[in-house]
């Protein structure tokens, strides 16, 4: 069980530094009319679970986590 918090905190770091180094800042969540807006948590959330699957090093989860967020985002059509 240990692991398993640890590992997905390795990924949500690695998702944070991700997003400091991308923005030179984090992003705060917010609610603007009926829109949700996670912020530097939506990224830490995703990091973490994607730390959590790849690996069982710490490491290798916190650069999941870090490359991570990155991926999915490229993913997915832009607006």
């Amino acid at each position: 069980m240990f692991s398993v918090i640890a590992l997905f905190l390795a990924g949500a770091v690695g998702a944070l530094i991700k997003d400091i180094l991308k923005d030179n800042q984090l992003v705060l969540p917010n609610i603007k009319g009926d829109i949700l807006t996670l912020g530097f948590l939506g990224s830490a959330i995703i990091g973490g679970f994607v730390g959590w699957v790849v690996d069982g090093s710490f490491l290798t989860a916190a650069l999941s986590g870090f490359v991570g967020y990155s991926a999915i985002e490229n993913l997915l059509p832009k607006k």
